[in-house]
């Protein structure tokens, strides 16, 4: 059973190292709207930066999710 959970963080680990690069580039193609999207850049970067910014949280706070349940299951 131990083996497994390792498995998972590791998994989890990984996951938040591309989930950190997704919320560059997603903040990063919203700067670029902002900055040279003209009248409507500022509808569509606001999209990108909150679909990062949310993303970002999510991917975050799984390794708390997944350790609150650990906590709390029981066989």
């Amino acid at each position: 059973m131990g083996g497994l959970i390792e498995t998972g963080i590791g998994l989890l680990e990984w996951a938040q190292r591309l989930g950190l690069i997704g919320a560059a580039i997603a903040f990063t193609i919203g700067g670029y709207f902002l900055m040279f999207g003209g009248d409507r850049g500022r509808s569509r970067a606001v999209g990108w930066f909150i679909g990062g910014a949310v993303g970002l949280v999510i991917v975050m706070g799984a390794y708390g999710i997944a350790e609150g349940v650990d906590s709390n299951i029981s066989f």
